[in-house]
């Protein structure tokens, strides 16, 4: 007669198991990420879109300027070496990080809708 594994959960696999049955039921849909403020969604397609698709759309529209253009910018005001950017889709603003010459790290916040400098911190 042929011996059938042993699939009773016990020990590591019963915490794994109410972990990922917690996990399941906790997901959170779409539709309720959209109804509590989570991702955007595409009304006409009906689906959630990324920070990132949101951003271009608004470029592509006019709405927005492109990174380029906001980099140069923030370029001329940071005047040092750039280590990056921290966007704030939600309330269009781009935080550019640049490190100066004698070591200071300046930050130079710029509008995406207008290409306007908001604020320069060291």
């Amino acid at each position: 007669m042929m011996k059938h594994p042993d699939l009773s959960l016990s020990g590591n696999g019963r915490a794994a198991a109410v972990l990922l049955a917690a996990m399941l039921f906790t997901a959170v849909t779409p539709a309720q990420a959209q109804r509590e403020g989570r991702g955007r969604s595409v009304p006409e397609m009906g689906r959630e879109v990324s920070d990132q698709e949101h951003a271009r759309s608004q470029r592509e529209s006019g709405q927005n300027r492109s990174f380029d253009e906001l980099f140069r910018r923030a370029s001329s005001i940071g005047r040092g070496e750039y280590l990056g950017v921290e966007p704030d889709i939600s309330r269009n603003i781009y935080r550019f990080k640049f490190m100066r010459a004698s070591g200071n790290i300046v930050w130079v916040d710029m509008d995406g809708r207008t290409g306007r400098e908001l604020a320069v911190r060291q």
